[in-house]
């Protein structure tokens, strides 16, 4: 018998696009066991039954850019809150550095409901918010202590974050993002790079990162965007991901802007990676960001397909985080980590860092959250 079966699913395959409906997904323990046509004696082969009423059922979506470390860091938000979105798998990107990784980690990472990996910071204090800038200096980096985490705490730390803002970097400009590609190569990482006005061209910053390195806030519109002066995505760009250079929404507060989104996707520029980039001063408090689910129904307003859409918060971020063979899809042998989702057709209101309004009527609302097979969120 199994434990729990979600009966009456319609599943998408954003491999292909195809939609099938009258799904039954059945979970026994922690993963899904079996994926079958729904019938009547669903009740009788599983101690709980939930009928998805012929909503989506996707796989739980991966959240690869938020900030977790609320006792160190006033980026830092409740893990536990991101269930509500849907997500059961999330990233911290950055948020501590070698010195206070075990503070985020025994604090905020350890005892949260949610899945959680980390990208570790190149400074060593990371991202302290309210106006503190990290250090970036050649003298405070430390590979070797940051190859001590990596030991001490196995499997958690994914890659290398840097921010190379201009009113982070100052005259120090590019040469941190430098440092980071390099100590990525030494340990095997990719480099997550936040580049909101950054020291240098936008196509200069994406010619340095690697194939797998992850260029985020994407469509932010702030000094050099990846828009040239004729509002067309550069040659650079474009090139960048041709090389295989990931491309990361982090909408974030001030990280997104709809002249830049607009125009990306008439060319069909979109994000290989969506991400909420999630603090307590977006999360659920606004049209800015709100939260993933919403910023997923930004984009698919933006024209990205639905398929595509999934894509970038399952199979694309499962694969950068190595979890491809239990993440990402509804497929037997996968984690149990699930989401019964309502496809909303009322006006939603989105917005920008710049307070430019958009409205849409297609918009992903989670219902039900199942992680490790329990139902851990469900809206009332």
């Amino acid at each position: 018998m199994y434990d729990l079966v979600i009966a009456n699913a319609k599943l998408l395959d954003p491999e292909t696009g195809s939609v099938t409906e009258n799904n039954s997904v059945a979970v026994k323990g922690e993963r899904i066991a079996e994926v079958f046509t729904s019938g009547e004696n669903d009740s009788l082969r599983a101690r709980s039954v939930i009928d998805a009423g012929g909503r989506f059922v996707f796989p739980g979506f991966i959240d690869f850019h938020v900030h977790l470390f609320r006792h160190g860091s006033t980026f830092g938000m409740d893990a536990d809150k991101l269930l509500s979105s849907g997500v059961t798998w999330a990233v911290d990107m950055g948020s501590a550095g070698w010195m206070n990784y075990p503070a985020m980690y025994e604090c905020d990472i350890v005892r949260k409901k949610p899945r959680l990996s980390t990208f570790i910071n190149i400074s060593p204090v990371g991202q302290p918010g309210k106006g503190i800038s990290e250090p970036l200096d050649d003298s405070l980096m430390s590979l070797n202590d940051i190859v001590r985490r990596m030991n001490e705490y196995p499997g958690m730390i994914k890659g290398l974050k840097v921010r190379i803002s201009m009113g982070i970097v100052k005259e120090l400009g590019i040469k941190p993002l430098i440092n980071a590609v390099n100590m990525g190569n030494e340990l095997g990482l990719p480099v997550c790079v936040h580049p909101t006005d950054p020291p240098e061209d936008s196509a200069r910053v994406a010619e340095i990162l690697r194939e797998g390195d992850i260029y985020s806030h994407t469509y932010n519109g702030r000094g050099s965007t990846i828009l040239d002066d004729s509002a067309q995505v550069k040659a650079g760009i474009i090139e960048a991901r041709k090389r295989g250079v990931i491309f990361e929404v982090g909408n974030g507060r001030i990280n997104f802007t709809y002249p830049v989104a607009e125009a990306a996707a008439k060319e069909g520029f979109f994000p290989d990676i969506i991400s909420s980039d999630a603090t307590p001063a977006t999360f659920h408090n606004g049209p800015i960001m709100w939260d993933l689910s919403r910023v997923m129904s930004k984009f698919l307003n933006l024209g990205m397909s639905l398929a595509d859409v999934l894509r970038a918060v399952t199979i694309t971020p499962a694969e950068r985080l190595g979890i491809s063979d239990r993440a990402g899809r509804i497929a037997k042998g996968c984690d149990a980590d699930i989401v019964v989702c309502k496809m909303d057709d009322e006006i939603i209101e989105f917005s920008d860092a710049d307070g430019n309004i958009r409205r849409g009527k297609r918009g992903f609302v989670p219902e039900i959250t199942i992680l490790r097979g329990e139902k851990v969120f469900c809206a009332e």
